[in-house]
């Protein structure tokens, strides 16, 4: 970018003077350009440097109309050349120019214009040409990162060292980490309009903004550390470029992980599912999904999508596959023990019911693996407890074991068939319930079921006077609490049958 400062220092203006507008040196210069018309302002494009005489501007009217043409169509500034037809600069042009941040520059005595126009444009044109080099190295460095996948890192630090400026790339996902260059200032992401940036502009006087798109959808944000009010051409043209980098970079990296997830799962549905899976696919599995001695996987199966995993399948140490199964959705989590098991025991689930296996580290064991989450899903959704994890459903593994007419003969009709038989069965089904589980506050049993606390004392001296004395003392207490979880889940499994009916 040439500036009014920038010619300034040129020797074909040792002679200048700044007769107004001295705060606005700074001003780009685009072109040279000579007029001395009253409404020159009509055919000028903004930033050009005009040299004039004063001839055909003798009136006020007329160096009014000038001088108010030349800063409304943004022209960097006037240089006006004393001696052949003024003396001085007008001071109603001086009082308009510094009223309006506008350069007046003055040689006292004539000059060749055509030496100024010469000199300018020659420096303008040979920034030009360096201008297109450095887009050109900038273009050729994209081009070798997108090559060899290198990534939004990489582009951005390529966009910061060709501008000179600290550079960052904000992607519109949350789950994927900024891209910053060195000296960008570390921390959340400045904030931006609702509106989005289709082309680079300035968001203020310390960063140009430019949206991503892909398809006219935003997919993320790329800024330029960039303190002034005027923007060189150069950081547009470079972001522009940078930005259909980063475009080109997110739809390989979409497409290459639609290729992955489904290949991912053609591979586990082959394991879960295919009568006789061979050796060498548990062995491809265990090297897609990079299990190692200090690695493993669990299964997650539930009755629809989302849930944490959705935000996992970005978590770098984690690999993540998903199929579906009639109703069923199940993800397979690999990855570091700690963070594996974490995930499995997440409270983070929705209402969705939802079942976890075991970690494991052996590959031949993603069938057993499978068992047990569609175990722990099955006490999920029949028990209203979610998320259920199978190395925690202790007595529930055996009632998942035992075939549901002997659960009935076995354990609910010895304990609980006196209470089944009566018409208040509901009622007092829910006062043990309430006193299982708050077995030491008579109070929030009482709470619970919305009734005073003599009431349940009542309803206490009628389950006793039905099944003895000991109901709530130990072992008596605990045969009757198995007997009310398996009257529960007979409930519930006989709900699920007539609705699928």
């Amino acid at each position: 970018m040439i500036t009014i400062q920038d010619v300034l220092r040129r020797p074909v203006f040792q002679r200048a003077l700044v007769a107004a507008g001295k705060e606005s040196l700074s001003r780009p210069i685009s072109w040279v350009h000579v007029g001395e018309i009253p409404d020159i302002g009509h055919y000028l494009q903004g930033g050009e440097l005009v040299l004039a005489t004063g001839v055909g501007l003798s009136s006020k009217s007329q160096r009014t109309a000038y001088l108010a043409g030349l800063i409304d169509a943004g022209a960097a500034g006037l240089v006006v050349e004393l001696g052949s037809y003024w003396k001085a600069v007008p001071k109603d042009w001086v009082l308009l120019a510094n009223r309006r941040d506008f350069p007046i520059i003055v040689f006292p005595a004539p000059v060749r214009f055509l030496d100024l126009s010469q000199d300018i444009n020659s420096l303008v044109i040979s920034r030009h040409h360096r201008l297109m080099d450095d887009l050109e190295s900038l273009s050729l460095g994209i081009r070798h990162a997108l090559l060899n996948t290198e990534g939004p890192d990489r582009l951005v630090d390529l966009l910061a060292k060709s501008l000179g400026f600290p550079t960052a790339y904000w992607p519109r996902d949350s789950a994927k980490p900024p891209a910053l260059s060195e000296g960008f200032p570390a921390g959340p992401m400045p904030p931006l309009p609702s509106a989005l940036a289709i082309g680079a502009r300035r968001l203020n006087n310390q960063v140009v903004w430019q949206t991503v798109t892909v398809f006219s959808q935003p997919t993320g944000d790329l800024l330029v550390a960039c303190p002034g009010e005027t923007v060189d051409e150069h950081v547009y043209l470079a972001m522009d470029r940078t930005a259909a980098a980063l475009a080109q970079d997110h739809i390989r990296t979409e497409g290459l992980d639609r290729i992955h997830r489904q290949e991912d799962a053609a591979l586990l549905e082959h394991l879960l599912w295919d009568a006789a899976p061979s050796a060498a696919s548990f062995q491809r599995f265990r090297t897609r999904f990079a299990l190692t001695p200090k690695t493993g996987y669990g299964v997650v199966v539930r009755a629809g999508a989302g849930g944490p995993l959705s935000q996992m399948r970005k978590n770098a140490s984690l690999h993540v596959g998903h199929v579906t199964h009639q109703d069923r959705h199940i993800w397979v989590v690999a990855g570091p023990r700690p963070v594996v098991t974490r995930l499995l025991a997440s409270p983070d689930w929705d209402a969705v019911p939802t079942g976890s296996s075991c970690f494991h580290s052996d590959p031949f064991s993603l069938p057993r693996a499978l068992e047990e989450a569609n175990d722990a899903a099955i006490v999920a959704r029949l028990t209203d407890l979610s998320p259920v994890a199978y190395n925690e459903m202790g007595v529930w593994r055996w009632i998942l074991a035992t075939p549901i007419d002997q659960l009935k003969t076995l354990m609910v009709d010895p304990e609980l068939g006196p209470i089944l038989v009566r018409a208040d069965r509901d009622k007092l089904i829910e006062t043990l319930d309430a006193l299982f589980s708050y077995p030491d506050s008579k109070t929030r049993a009482s709470q619970v079921l919305g009734i005073h606390r003599q009431t349940l004392y009542a309803r206490i001296k009628v389950l006793s006077d039905i099944l003895g004395e000991d109901l709530l003392a130990s072992p008596r207490r605990l045969n009757i609490h198995l007997a009310l979880k398996i009257y529960r889940y007979l409930q519930a499994a006989l709900r699920t049958v007539e609705q699928s009916d």
